[in-house]
């Protein structure tokens, strides 16, 4: 049985879908939780729900702090054994229509606020037996997507990170591993959705995805924990499709 007790747990991005979700997997697995996010309200709601999680407020994209933000998470928790990547932004647009700041805006959050989480927590990782990086790409990394062009970008770089560093960082006993997730059931699904009347929308979902319909954000919690855990110990560098077939159709 998966169990980490005893294991310090980082989730950025945490007051999301996908993120309030690790957050109630890794405490009913016994995990010392650290959750953030960009909305107080909303941590403040984890909070309520999981009396036992700490929190702190924190955007991702400030790049100059997050040497001061991992330290302080680290201090509040005891350590870092575990750190998941969950924060990221998504917006649409093609190449006529993304502006640089918008495709700035993209790589700032989803990689290189990935990038400098995992430099900074890098020391505090080395001190654990089997510590581990989970971080979060998109199946629109894998496949490409129409008109989300920065968006598909940065999480495929992502894919490149995750694969190099996991190379990195086996010397040091820590392994590096990301999820692709599918269409999930989250906030950030909401803008997409609510274009279209609940047939029309059934119907795309249904002819995306072999399974038939859009994944739960608890469906994709469950495959990074399980790469977070020791269960996964013989497994690094690699990124896992979460997306009802999606990647094969």
């Amino acid at each position: 049985m998966i169990d980490f007790r005893n294991k310090k747990i980082i989730i950025t991005g945490a007051s999301g879908g996908i993120g309030r979700s690790l957050v109630e997997k890794f405490i009913n697995l016994n995990g010392t939780v650290l959750a953030t996010g960009t909305k107080s309200e909303k941590l403040e709601l984890l909070k309520k729900n999981f009396p036992t999680v700490n929190t702190l407020k924190f955007d991702i994209s400030e790049h100059s702090k997050i040497d001061e933000f991992i330290d302080n998470a680290s201090d509040l928790i005891g350590g870092i054994d575990v750190l998941v990547n969950s924060a990221g932004v998504r917006l649409s647009g093609n190449l006529e229509t993304t502006p640089l700041n918008e495709w700035t805006y993209h790589f700032n959050n989803n990689v290189t606020g990935t990038f400098l989480a995992c430099k900074y927590a890098l020391p505090l990782l080395k001190k654990g037996k089997q510590s581990s990086i989970v971080n979060l790409a998109s199946i629109n990394s894998i496949r490409g997507a129409k008109n989300m062009l920065a968006y598909a970008t940065s999480k495929s770089a992502l894919i490149s990170f995750t694969a190099s560093l996991a190379l990195d960082l086996t010397k040091h006993n820590i392994r590096v591993n990301a999820v692709a997730p599918g269409a999930i059931d989250t906030p950030m699904l909401a803008s997409f959705k609510k274009d279209l009347t609940l047939k029309e929308y059934e119907k795309r979902m249904q002819e995306n995805h072999p399974i038939g319909r859009i994944g739960k954000p608890k469906e994709v919690a469950s495959v990074i924990y399980f790469l977070a855990s020791e269960a996964a110990s013989f497994m690094t560098g690699l990124t896992l499709p979460v997306d009802g077939g999606r990647s094969i159709r």
